[in-house]
Order: C-alpha cells, then structure tokens, then sequence
C-alpha cells in the first residue's frame, strides 16, 4: 500500500514536473518569437529611417547646389557691375544693392528649402516611429495574452 502511495506520487509529481517544464519551454519558445518579431521591426525601423535619412541629405545637396549655382550667378553679375562702375557711378551702386537684396533672398529660400526638407524628415521618422511602436504594442499585446492563457491565468 505504501509503495503503491508512493509510486502514485511519484507518477503525480514526475507529471507536474513534466508539465511544468513544457509549459516552461512553450513560453520560451512564446518570448523567442516575440525577441525575433522585435529584433526584426528595430532593424526594418532603423534601415527606414537611414532611407529618410539619404533622402533628406539628397534634398539638403540639391538645395545647396542651386544656392551654389545662384551664388556664383550672383557673383559673375556683381562683377560685371564692378567694372560698369566708373562709367555710371548711380547706376552701379544701384545694381549693387539690387544684387546684395537679391543674395539675401537666395540665402532665406535655401533655409527655407533646408526648413522644408528637415520638418519632412522629422515627420516621417515620427510616422515611422508611431507606426512601429503601435505594432510592438499589437505584437507585446498578443505575446502577454498567450503567455496568460498557457499558465492558466486566463481564457
């Protein structure tokens, strides 16, 4: 009788054990897939926002190009003006502050440009951000619900 009491236990607690650990194993296996799933959306997440990081330098570039174009335009007017001056004194300064007002204008619309293409960078990172942090919440969400219903802590 005794034996039998004691090989019945032993059978009950060899099965909670077994049971235990399988459930251990499940939930390892639950938190590898959730570790996987989060790795993959930080390397998606990070590869994206070096795209928008490539494509804000490409407009940044761009901006700075044609300012440089323009600014060299500038230059080759300002001197043309330079020499112009000894014959009409008036009519050179005159062009002179024309071209100096319009080098100020160049210089704001190239931070404006620059404004612009930082405030879409800004933005889509943000989008990016949001976006990814939304689906790790879905996916943590999903992962702790399982987790629940395998140790039985809900339905």
């Amino acid at each position: 009788m005794v034996g039998e009491n004691f090989a019945e236990m032993t059978n009950k607690a060899t099965e909670t054990w077994n049971g235990t650990v399988n459930k251990a194993l499940e939930a390892f296996a639950l938190t590898s897939d959730f570790n996987r799933d989060i790795s993959g959306r930080s390397v998606d997440l990070n590869a994206a926002i070096a795209r928008e990081g490539v494509q804000y330098a490409s407009e940044v570039q761009a901006a700075l190009r044609q300012a440089s174009d323009e600014a060299r335009q500038l230059w080759t007017r300002q001197t043309e003006v330079v020499q112009d001056a000894p014959k009409d004194v008036m009519a050179a300064t005159q062009k002179a502050v024309a071209l100096s007002w319009e080098g100020g204008e160049q210089i704001t619309r190239l931070g404006e440009l620059h404004r612009q293409a930082l405030s879409r960078f800004a933005d889509k990172v943000q989008h990016l951000l949001d976006q990814v942090g939304e689906e790790t919440r879905e996916t943590f969400t999903k992962y702790s619900q399982k987790v629940l219903k395998l140790y039985g802590l809900k339905n």
